[in-house]
């Protein structure tokens, strides 16, 4: 991938690419990303919904915790951090704290998410003509996130981004037709998957 479509990732996913610039011997980053440009869509949206994914969680959590302990307070009678919850909190609906203050002992707690820990990359690449994307961190919900985008790096071409299929007799590749002529590959070398 190109240098200005790297430092574009690296800017807009900093915890994502943490380790982008440090040595060979603590991470694979340090080669950047080895795959085409084409591919750049897909790292893209990748890392936006790992992101969003991540972030959304740990607001979820802090919001259960906050009106838990709120909620705690309110059963041993100190309204107080209950109102301020509600006035400034996450969850501003007037019956929602009236319903809670009328009745507090019916009130029930919030389920806590798990925290998912910070994705971070450790490598980004081409294999056997798809993509893959080596992490630390995340949950179940990242593991199919990342499947998916393996998935479309199969039937997206990795120089242009163009609709592609994997060709190659020996170097298994994922390109457009355009792409593969212009490489002098054909449809009797297409990879069998």
């Amino acid at each position: 991938m190109n240098s200005n479509l790297d430092q574009e990732l690296c800017k807009q996913y900093p915890k994502i690419f943490v380790n982008r610039y440090k040595s060979m011997e603590e991470t694979a980053m340090c080669w950047g990303f080895d795959c085409g440009n084409g591919w750049y869509n897909i790292i893209a949206s990748l890392c936006a919904n790992i992101q969003h994914h991540i972030d959304w969680r740990r607001q979820q959590r802090a919001s259960a915790l906050q009106y838990n302990r709120c909620l705690s307070r309110a059963i041993a009678g100190d309204t107080a951090g209950l109102v301020w919850y509600y006035t400034y909190g996450n969850d501003p609906t007037p019956q929602t704290y009236k319903s809670v203050e009328n009745d507090v002992e019916h009130a029930r707690f919030r389920p806590v998410p798990e925290l998912v820990v910070q994705v971070t990359a450790d490598q980004v690449k081409e294999k056997f003509g798809t993509l893959r994307f080596y992490y630390t961190g995340g949950n179940e919900f990242v593991r199919g996130l990342v499947a998916m985008a393996e998935s479309m790096s199969a039937v997206t071409c990795e120089t242009c981004g163009k609709p592609g299929k994997r060709v190659g007799g020996g170097w298994v590749t994922t390109l457009c037709q355009e792409h593969a002529e212009a490489r002098g590959i054909y449809e009797d070398e297409t990879a069998e998957h």
